[in-house]
């Protein structure tokens, strides 16, 4: 039985309302965010999506090795195999969500559809039936759409928030565990339920999750949101479920993404506020003897390709680095000597 049909009976504990507290707080901050980034928002989104990506296909189990997985989601290779047509369209749709969330509906058609986008490579996916205690002469004519549930409780939610007659976010977990326990696809239902999650986040105004991926997050906590579903989900069928453990477990990850967020947004600042070059000098100055481009990314997640490769090239020519290879996997060697660091640091 849905928890948000019967959310008029939820009472939300005082621990949950002191996270819920703590999320509001940040959630006031994100003005302040976009504001820092500017114009570079619309790049680091691109990054968030790039391991949103990634971290869905580990979660999902996709049978696309790393080096495929990199092609498709940094270059757009094109795909070769099914799993890679769906790791490509992912990567779409989670730049649309990205994009367009406040627009993007969730009714039970554009959730067929989003599943149908994804994976109907596969198969066509269409909505299931479940049995009523209706008695009819035909069995079929006792079954009904899981379409009509999902849409009752969708009208119910948009309802509830128009009204503004309960807090948003509680009410979007709660329609998660909804959505998953009704399971309304013939198949790919716990994949679509990720996605709406995520969707259903950034509704609430959870914009830490334009910085952060949501889903490296939750691959790094997967045994305890599984557990938490399940948790969550049992008795669901008869009207018992018990989200709050779930709940509480979801505020902690969104606290813990704004946390991260936030050191994102200061660490733009000091890069912003001094020479990039400078700053990635210094770095390949105290990496390992031998390193990679990707290295310094990681360090450096929102200076731009060229900015790196201009200072890979200055300190090649000053003869602190040389190249080991060609191409953009290839390493570089650092051929200062220690004794060397604190003049070049200086120059």
């Amino acid at each position: 039985m849905s928890t948000v049909l019967n959310i008029n009976r939820f009472i939300i504990p005082n621990d949950v309302v002191v996270s819920l507290s703590t999320v509001y707080r940040w959630i006031g901050k994100n003005g302040f965010f976009e504001e820092t980034v500017k114009t570079d928002l619309n790049r680091i989104v691109q990054a968030t999506v790039e391991r949103d990506a990634y971290f869905l296909l580990k979660i999902l189990d996709l049978n696309v090795t790393d080096s495929r997985a990199r092609l498709i989601i940094t270059k757009n290779s094109n795909p070769r195999t099914k799993d890679e047509t769906a790791l490509f369209r992912l990567k779409e749709l989670l730049l649309q969500i990205q994009e367009n969330y406040r627009e993007i509906r969730h009714q039970s058609n554009d959730l067929l559809d989003l599943a149908n986008f994804l994976f109907s490579h596969y198969h066509e996916i269409k909505f299931t039936y479940e049995e009523t205690d209706k008695k009819t002469v035909l069995k079929s004519q006792a079954n009904r759409s899981k379409r009509l549930i999902l849409d009752k409780i969708n009208e119910q939610a948009d309802e509830i928030n128009e009204k503004k007659s309960f807090e948003k976010l509680v009410l979007y977990l709660n329609l998660f565990i909804d959505f998953y326990n009704i399971a309304p696809f013939t198949e790919r239902n716990k994949e679509v339920s990720l996605i709406l999650l995520l969707l259903l986040l950034l509704k609430a105004d959870l914009e830490a999750f334009r910085y952060v991926s949501f889903f490296e997050l939750l691959n790094n906590n997967l045994s305890e949101f599984k557990t938490e579903v399940k948790n969550a989900s049992f008795n669901w069928k008869e009207g018992f479920a018990q989200t709050m453990g779930f709940i509480r477990f979801m505020l902690r990850l969104v606290i813990n993404a704004y946390e991260k967020a936030y050191d994102i947004i200061k660490d733009y600042q000091f890069d912003t506020n001094l020479n990039k070059g400078y700053n990635i000098k210094n770095t390949i100055l105290k990496l390992p003897q031998i390193f990679t481009k990707d290295e310094i990314r990681i360090l450096h997640p929102f200076v731009s390709d060229s900015t790196i490769n201009r200072t890979l090239i200055r300190m090649r020519d000053e003869g602190l680095i040389k190249p080991l290879g060609k191409g953009r996997s290839a390493k570089w060697i650092r051929i200062t000597q220690e004794k060397d660091y604190g003049k070049n640091q200086l120059s």
